[in-house]
Formats: C-alpha cells, sequence, structure tokens
C-alpha cells in the first residue's frame, strides 16, 4: 500500500490513490511534526514543544495519546510505530522531504511541480513555522536555478516578468538582481538594467554597509560598455553574494550533500573576553564534540557554503576572536579562498531563524557584528547578538550539518557552545 502525505499547500493524506481525512488541524499538526522527521523516532517531549511550542495544554501526553491513537486508526498501525525513542513515521512518501531530495539532486522542475500553495497551510507552531520558513528559501533557490538555466539558454523573455516580480520581494539577492540584469539587457532594456544595479547598490550600502560583489559590478560594466545588447556576450556563472559563509553548527536535512572544512588548528585562551588577549586569537568553536566547520548550502549543490558541525580535522577557515571589552566580542572568519570577514546576523536581521554568515567588512557601528558571551559553564558559553534580544542555537536534531541561526533563549544546551584553546 502507498501512504502519500503532502505539506506542500493544503494537508492531502491519500493511501492507495484514495483521499484520508485525518481529523482536525492540531491533529494534522502532529502527524506533520512526524511526517518532517519521518524515518526517525519523535519522543513526547519533542511532540509537546513541537506542537504547542510554549503554550502546552494541561495534559499534553494525554492529548498526544489521543491524536496518535485516531491517526493509527486511518492511516494504519504501522505507518506510525512506537520504539523506545519515541514515535516513528514509517513507509510514507512525503511531498516536502521528496522536493528537498529533487532540489538537492538538481531536478528544480520537479521540485517546483510539487508545490500546491503555503506550506502546511492552515497550520502553525514553533517548529513548523520554522520549517516552512526553509521551505520556502528552498523554493526561491530552485527559482533561481530554473532562471538560470533560461538565462544560459536564451529563453530571457520567458523568465524576465518573474525575475521582476522576484527581484522586488528579494530585494539583497544579488543572484537574482544579476539574473534580472541580464534579462533587462538581453530584452533591450539596458537602460533598466543600470537603474536596477543602482537600486541594489543603494539598499546593500543602507542596508548591510556593503557594495554589490565583483560579478554582479562586471555584469554592471559590461552592460555599460556594450552597444548592442543582443550581440553581448554576459558571464554565464552564478551572481552568488559573496562570502556567504554562514557560521552554523548542527542537524542537517535527509540527503544533504556537505562538503567540511573545518576550523584550523592555533591557538587561544581559554576564556573569550575579558580575560583574554586585546587582539584577535584563533578560536575552535565546538557544540559537543564536533566543531563547527563549512560545507555547501543544503538548499543548493553549487550554492554559496555554509558551516556546519562535522569532524575536528584541522582545515581551514579559521576563527577568529577579537574581545571587544566586557563580554562583548567579535568573530572573525579567516578563509583561504573569500578572505577575513566579520560574523553577521544575515542582513543584520533580528528574527527567528535568521542565519549567520561573514562580510568582508568590519564595522564598529554594526551591533549585528558582536556577540556576548554568556558563561554558562567553565569553558562553555552562550552567544548573543548586541542587536537582537535572541540567542545563536543549533538546529535540531543535533547531528553533523545542520545551521546555527538565531532563536529565542530556551537556555537548552543546543544554546551552548564550548571555546576551545587550540
Amino acid at each position: 500500500m502507498a501512504l502519500g502525505i503532502g505539506f506542500l499547500g493544503d494537508v492531502v493524506v491519500s493511501l492507495d490513490g484514495q483521499e484520508l481525512k485525518v481529523g482536525h488541524a492540531r491533529q494534522q499538526c502532529v502527524l506533520a511534526v512526524l511526517a518532517v522527521e519521518a524515518g526517525r523516532p519523535v519522543s513526547l517531549d519533542q511532540l509537546t514543544e513541537r506542537v504547542w511550542g510554549d503554550d502546552p495544554p494541561a495534559k499534553p501526553r494525554d492529548a498526544l495519546h489521543g491524536y496518535l491513537y485516531r491517526l493509527r486508526q486511518v492511516l494504519g498501525d504501522d505507518a506510525i510505530v512506537r520504539t523506545s525513542g519515541g514515535y516513528t513515521l514509517v513507509g510514507a512518501i512525503v511531498d516536502l522531504h521528496r522536493f528537498s531530495e529533487f532540489v538537492g539532486a538538481g531536478r528544480y522542475a520537479e521540485a517546483l511541480a510539487l508545490w500546491r500553495g503555503e506550506p502546511f497551510a492552515g497550520l502553525s507552531s514553533p517548529r513548523l513555522d520554522s520549517v516552512r520558513d526553509r521551505l520556502v528559501q528552498e523554493k526561491h533557490v530552485a527559482e533561481t536555478e530554473l532562471a538560470e538555466v533560461a538565462l544560459r539558454e536564451g529563453r530571457h523573455g520567458e523568465v524576465l516578468a518573474g525575475l521582476i516580480v522576484r527581484a522586488a520581494e528579494h530585494p539583497l539577492d544579488e543572484r537574482v538582481a544579476g539574473q534580472l540584469m541580464l534579462a533587462l539587457h538581453r530584452s533591450g532594456r539596458s537602460a533598466e538594467a543600470l537603474e536596477s544595479f543602482e537600486r541594489l547598490r543603494r539598499t546593500l550600502a543602507d542596508e548591510l554597509g556593503t557594495d554589490p560583489g565583483v560579478v554582479l559590478r562586471d555584469l554592471h560594466h559590461r552592460i555599460l560598455t556594450e552597444a548592442e545588447p543582443s550581440g553581448v556576450s554576459l558571464p554565464e556563472q552564478p551572481l552568488k553574494r559573496r562570502n556567504a559563509v554562514v557560521f552554523a553548527a548542527a542537524g542537517v536535512v535527509a540527503l544533504v550533500v556537505v562538503v567540511v572544512a573545518v576550523l584550523v588548528n592555533q591557538g587561544m585562551p581559554t576564556t573569550p573576553s575579558s580575560s583574554a588577549p586585546t587582539g584577535k586569537y584563533a578560536a575552535r568553536l565546538k557544540s559537543g564534540e564536533l566543531c563547527v566547520t563549512e560545507g555547501r548550502d543544503r538548499q543548493t549543490h553549487d550554492g554559496p557554503p555554509i558551516a556546519v558541525q562535522g569532524a575536528c580535522s584541522g582545515e581551514p577557515p579559521q576563527t577568529l576572536i577579537e574581545p571587544l571589552g566586557g563580554e562583548n566580542d567579535r568573530i572573525w572568519w579567516d578563509h583561504p579562498v573569500n578572505g577575513l570577514g566579520c560574523l553577521s546576523a544575515m542582513g543584520g536581521s533580528a528574527q527567528e531563524g535568521a542565519r549567520l554568515e561573514p562580510w568582508d567588512k568590519c564595522r564598529d557601528d554594526m551591533t549585528f557584528q558582536q556577540f556576548r558571551f554568556e558563561r554558562v559553564g567553565e569553558d562553555r558559553y552562550r552567544l548573543r547578538p548586541l542587536h537582537a534580544d535572541l540567542c545563536v542555537g543549533v538546529q535540531e536534531p543535533l547531528a553533523p550539518g545542520a545551521e546555527v541561526v538565531l532563536e529565542k533563549c530556551t537556555g537548552g544546551a543546543d544554546q551552548e557552545f564550548t571555546v576551545e584553546r587550540i
């Protein structure tokens, strides 16, 4: 029997092609949480937190047992298996996992064809909201990759209207901006292409204090110096944001291809702030027994690299800590390819789920590039950016590969990092 579960739009569940009714929104939410972790056990405590967040009912376990009983009646006892680790959804084809698999394999058209609307439509919980945001980001990547293919094949007219909309929706995305410039230029609208570059340049300067990357500047120069847009040969390489190496540390979604490069082994003092020397010093940041390392962005096989948690192998990039006085520090990345950059909350965002990434500019007036190292143990610290009432935390599951993002300060072990002398 084929059990299909769809969350890329309204919740749709079918068995051998026949649609099933799986109950009200809260019961659907339980199924969604299990489906996100399909094939992996989810404990009752995890279900409680991921279904209700900070506002569980008086007897959440009783409620969960009721929901799980009714779901097994509909789906079959063998669809939700109880083990010592919790409850596991098995044997189901879940569209959101197929979507991530297709994206990871570069099958972007097939991935986008799975979308029927907003993910988890009608459902809401802290966990599902976070997954929804990630899926929307992956969809954006897939759309960007498809536009790239169309431009390389000379089909700029097919994607121009969509690029205009997407550039407005993602005003800081240099790759989309470059695609729009190229499509406009090849459509004989070079003046509009140059205007879009100027809008991006102003936005980057105002929002991030930086300039467009070298590929985009080169594209701008080519458009300026070509008399006839139809005869121009423009760069085909992806127009990515430069230095997009994100500081992260654990838990990857299935089928992610990770290329790991671990922090360099060079010495540093025990504490990151008041007892440290005044200059920058090399650091090894760890979550558990794994180091913060670098790997490819899970959203696209050829996208910008991000930092992930992996084995401590002594490879670059090197992490440097710069004490600023008191408990405040800056975190630098000295990367063999991207150079030296200061760790920043992505786009200066103070929202939950915001990534961290290094930029090549590091300014004293950028509070989203400064962190407070709060001691929570002999050599463990909670990292809090100065511009937000949030903490740096490891996304679940706590295993090699997932990102570190800004999230509510829960005091959990996933928000504690070791600063180790090396």
